[in-house]
């Protein structure tokens, strides 16, 4: 079977044995493309995000491939490559604005600290208010998840997040990247007080 006939049935019959096949046929390319262009650039959480996400990523490719303007392994190691170029520049452009990859946190009681005593951390209390108080409560549980609740002090995987909350992966990421734009907006506009 080609991988042309395998996309054929995913979009037209969402065919999970035709996906499987394809995923087991270009893993290999996504994780090596992940490899290049991610490990020197990323950060290990983003890394195993990506890698997490390798099957979502692999139907949503297959999805949106136009067989009619190159092979499906090129569309796919493309489509990967620019994604590890695109978190490495909102990396870039983000590196002051909430990145909580890079922060160590921990929750006494019901408040959520960052270890560092600085005007970092008045910062972060604000984002943990707006955390907290958020109008939908699954940001709440996603925060909460993906950065307090890991007795390791290692982010929580996507994936275990997703199977929690019954949501999927890219739901969670979804509500979670909102809600980063959101808080973006609220500091630009209101930097001192929220």
């Amino acid at each position: 079977m080609t991988d042309e006939f395998l996309i054929k049935e995913i979009k037209e019959h969402q065919d999970d044995y035709s996906l499987r096949e394809l995923i087991d046929r270009h893993s290999g390319i996504y994780v090596a493309m992940i490899k290049r262009y991610g490990q020197k650039y990323l950060t290990e959480t983003q890394l195993n995000d990506l890698m997490d996400e390798k099957d979502f990523n692999i139907y949503s490719a297959a999805i949106e491939f136009d067989e009619t303007k190159s092979k499906f392994s090129t569309y796919l190691a493309n489509r990967t490559k620019y994604n590890c170029l695109t978190n490495k520049t909102i990396n870039k452009k983000n590196s002051k604005i909430v990145n909580f990859e890079e922060i160590e946190f921990e929750k006494e009681s019901k408040d959520l600290n960052p270890h560092d005593a600085s005007s970092e951390k008045e910062f972060l209390k604000k984002i943990c208010f707006l955390i907290e108080k958020h109008e939908d409560p699954r940001v709440t549980q996603i925060f909460n998840e993906r950065y307090f609740c890991n007795d390791n002090g290692k982010l929580k995987s996507w994936k275990e997040i997703s199977s929690k909350m019954n949501l999927s992966i890219q739901g969670c990421i979804d509500i979670h990247n909102r809600t980063i734009e959101q808080f973006k907006k609220k500091i630009k506009n209101d930097p001192i007080t929220f």
